[in-house]
């Protein structure tokens, strides 16, 4: 495995625990938004666009 699929591995893994984290943070406060949520967010969407750059270059990769 090399260590862009490692590094994409590990991102979709936090993505994945921060989006665990807001469904129990928002089970907390009555499915209300509030500030941590709406940070994780940010961290989800901030982790998803790195992840697409950098798979991204695997298109380049594929035969035509």
């Amino acid at each position: 495995m090399s260590s862009t699929e490692q590094e994409s591995d590990q991102l979709l893994q936090e993505i994945i625990q921060l989006e665990v984290e807001i469904d129990k943070v928002m089970a907390l406060n009555g499915n209300r938004e509030d500030f941590v949520v709406k940070q994780y967010r940010k961290f989800i969407l901030a982790k998803r666009n790195k992840m697409n750059k950098m798979n991204f270059g695997y298109k380049d990769l594929l035969p035509h």
